[in-house]
């Protein structure tokens, strides 16, 4: 008898080797879509895990897989592609690991790793800007996809102004009022490591270019953005032993290290100039990801959530085995630009969660609503969606169900206030083993569902989705 049973979820992370093109009419989806609803939601995560037999090191090293699904007033229209890295190509050819990767090493040794960075995997998070889609990663360029067929077109230098290898992070922001996209990649600079700041406009040229110092190699995931600055949060975990891992002795995420006597860091950026104005010394804790933010008076508001430590990334290198019973607290973080103080509050919730989403109408204005995705009742993985009121602390949670699993929501409007719409993602059905896109009413008082667009297969646990208007 097995003592330790592969949890329901894990098979969620199955590699899904089809790709389809396919239309599920009215009739084949529960319940009704809105009419407000007209436009494509977007998911990206790994869609290969495995390969020749052997689990990949980490689930961030997943070969990245895109899936589209449109709503129409017939129905819905479902694509999915791998996105067709030099990664993906060679390693589909061979039917084996051969390159590189965060979380393994390329077999044969020394000679095959040293001086080798890993391979882009192009599987983190998705965006539009100009004429194409990005799927983004975390240590290499984007790869530009057709908006329309899903097709990789290439690596995106914008205009040149990004060279191969340098770092662009999965999080960049478009500004509400310029259309330009803002990224960051932490990298070595001639001086020690820095941040590089990029400012991409609207045709998708590299239009400006900055940097500031950091005392080492941070892990920088994500960044939060208002209309008038941008801010990082320069955490305790970091890459160590970086000659290790160039001589090919470590992978690495061997190297990333976590160190809360390392201190913790708030760096405010000018946008006007992209020159640091601010930082605030914080009580260390660990963010991957961000919710809006905005000026109100002296203040720079953000919300995140918040982990005390690195220890989820054990979770992460055995995503394929690995029951999690909680996750991160959301919570607000309030820099005072004039007196240099600023305060931390842990937001109301009713279970731990990642992955906070917001009504994007409203990035840099004030705002009150929270989507995230939730870890409800010590279920092993995220089962729930949830809405958090940061005026009234009022809460909403939206379980899925037995054996029912989700990842990140998108808010997608109807009306014009703010929250006045619905929430959109991908649900993993573990008792069927495939797939449903859900609508969920994003006003209601248990975000009751809406409609759901079955699929005839799962769409394997990934990481960021997005949503463009047909409008």
């Amino acid at each position: 008898m097995d003592n330790n049973p592969v949890p329901d979820h894990c098979r969620g992370f199955e590699n899904l080797e089809r790709e389809v093109s396919l239309r599920i009419a009215n009739r084949e989806i529960r319940g009704k879509i809105p009419d407000a609803v007209r436009g494509t939601f977007l998911r990206i995560g790994p869609g290969r895990s495995e390969l020749g037999g052997r689990t990949f090191g980490h689930w961030f090293d997943g070969d990245g897989m895109v899936h589209a699904l449109t709503f129409d007033e017939q129905g819905a229209r479902y694509r999915n592609r791998f996105v067709r890295t030099p990664k993906y190509r060679a390693e589909t050819a061979a039917g084996h690991i051969k390159k590189r990767s965060f979380g393994h090493n390329a077999p044969g040794g020394i000679l095959a790793n040293i001086g080798r960075p890993p391979a882009n995997a192009a599987n983190t998070s998705i965006v539009q800007h100009g004429d194409r889609l990005l799927a983004q990663w975390e240590g290499g360029r984007p790869w530009g996809l057709d908006p329309q067929t899903l097709r990789t077109l290439g690596e995106a230098s914008f205009a040149g102004g990004l060279k191969p290898f340098e770092p662009f992070s999965a999080h960049g922001h478009h500004h509400p009022d310029t259309g330009r996209y803002y990224n960051h990649g932490v990298s070595l600079g001639r001086h020690g490591p820095q941040v590089n700041l990029y400012q991409i406009g609207p045709s998708g040229r590299m239009e400006r270019r900055g940097r500031f110092p950091l005392p080492r190699l941070t892990f920088l995931h994500g960044s939060a953005m208002s209309k008038r600055h941008w801010l990082f949060l320069e955490q305790p975990v970091a890459m160590t032993g970086i000659s290790k891992m160039m001589l090919g002795l470590r992978t690495v995420d061997q190297c990333m290290s976590h160190d809360p006597a390392w201190g913790m860091r708030a760096h405010v950026i000018d946008l006007d100039s992209l020159e640091r104005t601010h930082t605030f010394e914080l009580d260390p804790f660990v963010v991957f990801h961000f919710g809006n933010a905005r000026e109100t008076g002296d203040e720079l508001i953000v919300e995140l959530v918040r982990f005390p430590d690195f220890t989820i990334n054990q979770a992460l290198r055995d995503f394929t085995r690995h029951y999690q019973s909680d996750a991160g607290e959301p919570g607000q973080l309030r820099l005072n630009l004039r007196t240099g103080k600023h305060t931390y509050l842990p937001l109301p919730h009713q279970a731990g969660c990642e992955f906070p989403t917001f009504d994007n109408r409203y990035q840099g204005e004030p705002s009150r609503f929270l989507f995230n995705t939730a870890l409800a009742d010590q279920g092993g993985f995220f089962n729930a969606v949830q809405r958090l009121d940061t005026e009234s602390g009022h809460t909403a949670l939206h379980r899925m169900g037995p054996g029912r699993f989700v990842s990140e929501a998108v808010f997608v409007p109807e009306g014009e206030q703010e929250g006045d719409g619905y929430l959109c993602t991908a649900v993993y059905d573990a008792n069927t083993h495939c797939s449903e896109i859900v609508l969920l009413d994003a006003r209601s008082e248990t975000l009751e569902e809406v409609a759901a667009v079955p699929l005839p297969h799962h769409i394997p646990h990934g990481f960021h989705c997005g949503w463009i208007s047909s409008g």
